[in-house]
């Protein structure tokens, strides 16, 4: 069974403020009087409705983001991008009190991918996964 990191914070967030926003659009499209809903045309309100949920798959997918760990290295799960590090191009993990999320350290250019289900916000459970993450990277390493 493979390990998986998933924020806790950010999914609770994105839950809540979905909920309130797609609320919010009902109730504001329900209230309006009668006679200036007729005053809608099925373009209006169908664009009203794609905004709203694009807002909602935005914050949908940064609080489902996920690292998941492996024997040939991570999936990493930002938002809709999906990325694979191997054990043998880590260098690092990064998480220090000014950064959001944690970060995998590449050993090549651009030097560092942002591993956004490992968030600062969720504090111990963040740091005891990225403390996971390194001894799990140590034990990977050739000759190990």
């Amino acid at each position: 069974m493979a390990t998986v990191f998933r924020p806790r914070a950010a999914l609770w967030t994105a839950i809540a403020l979905s909920a309130v926003l797609v609320l919010a659009a009902i109730a504001g499209w329900v209230l309006l009087p009668a006679e200036i809903r007729d005053l809608f045309t099925g373009v209006q309100l169908g664009t009203l409705v794609f905004f709203v949920l694009v807002m909602v798959a935005l914050m949908l997918g940064i609080g489902l983001s996920s690292v998941r760990v492996g024997e040939d290295g991570l999936l990493v799960r930002n938002g809709v991008r999906v990325h694979r590090v191997g054990w043998d191009e880590i260098e690092g993990f990064r998480l220090t009190p000014d950064d959001p999320w944690a970060s995998v350290v590449l050993t090549d250019d651009p030097g560092t991918r942002p591993l956004m289900a490992l968030q600062r916000v969720d504090g111990a459970r963040a740091r005891a996964a990225v403390a996971v993450l390194e001894e799990l990277r140590l034990s990977h390493r050739p000759g190990r």
